[in-house]
């Protein structure tokens, strides 16, 4: 292109673009952004990484809006890779009174890496789109950056099958979850055995999405565990949910029953398989925006339309959730998570201490934690990075609230004090009590003494309360006293 004629230049990113929907027919659209010198005309990229040519990526330039001109204009599109692939340059030209759009076929080799004769689509993709008009230039010249990011989640968790010694070849097992490392249980496993003689009795395992069309693609890896906890990978695959059918949803482990019988002392303890399991999945667009670089301020083409921006603490959130430059590990009895010094620091100055004084876990870059579950874990972290409970019953509160005093995270352990006295029952006061008077914690020990001198009939005739004054005279007389002031004042 004559490098003298001044066009409009679109920048659009997609990140985590590995994770998108490698099928015919999927597609991604940009914002809509407007060309002003094109008489005020809106318009969008749409891309469709495999389309029905093999092999190849189709990028449209779309008309979306704006008056029925006469527009004749060239394009020139270049895709980068950010991995260091060749970026890719092509040309076309379209005269829009005839038609709204714009095709431009790319070769995958150009932008994608093959690997075991497959094309591997790179973690961040960026095209590059400028316009210009065929036989004259714009007015002004103009740009815009437009950003996608598709929203990835990872979950881990150890799957247990009992009794593996009884599975049988068709029979479907459903694999127990030990520890997750999300919120929610978003997948299920079975597991199988191949019926054909020749397959010598392989291992399969089946995921089944919990929750229907929220999960669109998904990446796992498995791990055989042994009796010491070492992890080797067994199998690995990419399952594309939408539109297949369940039995597409299963693959073979690299090993057999047989082979695990051998091995029975090594790899099955009490009979029982474990199996780490490692998932990311991708559920549809987390954000998209148009960023004008001259001022780094985002806008819209239809500034009607809502912004979706994402927060200061939902990127810090995303490191987390991404495992991206993590420097620290915290590691319980079932499983490691990889974490930042630095967030870990701003949030906890137990930790914030750990990691600038001279104490062993800031030489061995890992945290031993031998007296919180896995999954008490993962939720300090979540409120951690995010800022955020997430749904506690009352024994995850208070092993939560245990956490929160051990690393001095005071938000957190006034939230789970909060979330234990909401849902305090008769029953269960004698034990927040202890709770509070071990921790030391002047204001939930008040808040349930006067629970208690509010309930005295039920609670003070009850086997805990009894006990109670057994074990902890003092805290006893200090609640009784409460109880007399209060009726007293009455």
């Amino acid at each position: 292109m004559d490098i003298d004629r001044k066009c409009f230049t679109v920048t659009w990113r997609i990140e985590n673009y590995d994770f998108c929907f490698q099928t015919e027919g999927n597609y991604f659209l940009s914002p809509s952004f407007v060309i002003d010198s094109l008489k005020d005309t809106s318009w969008k990229l749409e891309i469709y990484p495999k389309s029905s040519r093999k092999q190849h990526i189709i990028l449209y330039v779309d008309r979306v809006s704006g008056p029925n001109a006469d527009y004749k204009l060239d394009y020139e599109i270049s895709f980068f890779a950010d991995e260091g692939s060749p970026f890719y340059e092509g040309y076309s030209h379209i005269d829009f009174i005839m038609s709204y759009s714009s095709a431009c076929y790319v070769p995958h080799h150009k932008v994608y890496t093959k690997k075991s004769g497959v094309f591997l689509p790179p973690k961040t993709l960026t095209i590059r789109c400028r316009t210009y008009k065929s036989k004259e230039s714009f007015s002004d010249a103009g740009q815009c950056f437009i950003r996608t990011r598709i929203r990835v989640e990872r979950t881990s968790f150890i799957g247990l099958a009992e009794k593996f010694s009884t599975l049988v070849p068709d029979e479907k097992r459903n694999l127990s979850i030990k520890s997750s490392s999300t919120e929610k249980q978003l997948l299920t496993l079975n597991l199988s055995l191949a019926g054909d003689l020749c397959c010598k009795e392989r291992v399969w395992v089946e995921i089944i999405p919990d929750k229907k069309d929220y999960i669109k693609f998904c990446k796992c890896k498995l791990f055989l565990l042994d009796s010491e906890g070492t992890k080797t990978e067994c199998g690995r695959s990419e399952i594309l949910f939408s539109g297949k059918k369940p039995q597409d949803w299963k693959f073979p482990l690299n090993f057999t029953k047989g082979y695990l019988m051998k091995k029975n002392t090594e790899f099955l303890s009490n009979d029982t398989l474990a199996l780490k399991c490692e998932f990311a999945f991708s559920t549809g667009i987390e954000y998209e925006g148009i960023e004008d670089s001259e001022f780094g301020n985002l806008s819209f083409a239809d500034k009607n339309q809502s912004r979706k921006f994402p927060s200061a603490l939902e990127d810090i959130t995303c490191l987390y959730k991404d495992g991206i430059l993590c420097d620290m590990k915290l590691r319980t009895e079932t499983e490691t998570f990889n974490v930042h010094k630095n967030i870990l620091s701003a949030r906890s100055s137990v930790f914030k201490t750990m990691f600038s004084t001279d104490m062993r876990e800031k030489s061995n870059d890992c945290v031993i934690i031998e007296d919180l579950e896995a999954d008490t874990v993962r939720r300090m972290l979540v409120f951690l990075y995010s800022d955020k409970l997430e749904d506690l019953d009352w024994e995850s509160a208070k092993s939560l609230y245990f956490a929160a005093d051990k690393y001095n995270i005071v938000a957190l352990k006034y939230g789970c004090s909060d979330i234990l006295m909401n849902n305090l029952q008769p029953s269960e006061s004698c034990d927040l009590l202890l709770l509070s008077d071990i921790h030391q914690d002047e204001e939930l020990k008040k808040a349930v003494q006067r629970y208690i001198a509010e309930h005295h009939e039920e609670i003070l005739q009850s086997d805990q309360w009894i006990n109670l004054g057994k074990s902890n005279p003092i805290l006893a007389t200090e609640t009784f006293q409460t109880l007399y002031l209060r009726n007293w004042k009455q």
